[in-house]
């Protein structure tokens, strides 16, 4: 157990050094993934594990909705309208065994995922050149300052 305890602790300080976009793009990687092995799944004929891993991304899918911003104007309510009516469409994936349904999920969620990582690596970039505290003033990047744009710290 000492061995799996430490594997725990990596990962704990793996994710608390992660950027807010970072973390974000991580939970679309899962929840995609699920997705993924949940089509797996209905074409195996495993109805029962399907359901689970469905769960696994609607749960996701769900933190994500419940960590909106609610001050962060009309990118928190299209991507609150988006979570939403994915979360319905894993439900009725999920519930009818629809893989055109699923599919429609995880092409929205990649979708999203590609913009958060755009953002992560302009965060990124950002970090190498910025100077150091105290250096010029004006010539930090304001791309920090998006990334709370729509979700709660």
């Amino acid at each position: 157990m000492p061995q799996a305890n430490t594997l725990t602790e990596y990962r704990r300080t793996q994710v608390m050094g992660m950027s807010q976009s970072q973390l974000v793009v991580m939970l679309y990687q899962g929840a995609i993934r699920y997705l993924r092995e949940a089509i797996d799944q209905i074409r195996a004929g495993r109805f029962d594990q399907s359901w689970q891993k469905f769960d696994q991304a609607r749960r996701i899918v769900v933190h994500l909705y419940g960590t909106l911003d609610p001050a962060g104007g009309e990118l928190t309510t299209k991507l609150s309208a988006l979570y939403a009516f994915v979360i319905d469409q894993i439900t009725i994936a999920n519930a009818r065994r629809e893989l055109e349904s699923a599919e429609s999920c995880i092409q929205i969620l990649s979708n999203l995922k590609e913009g958060w990582e755009q953002l992560a690596a302009q965060e990124a970039n950002s970090a190498r050149v910025a100077p150091p505290a105290g250096g010029m003033a004006g010539t930090a990047s304001s791309a920090p300052a998006a990334q709370s744009c729509c979700y709660q710290a």
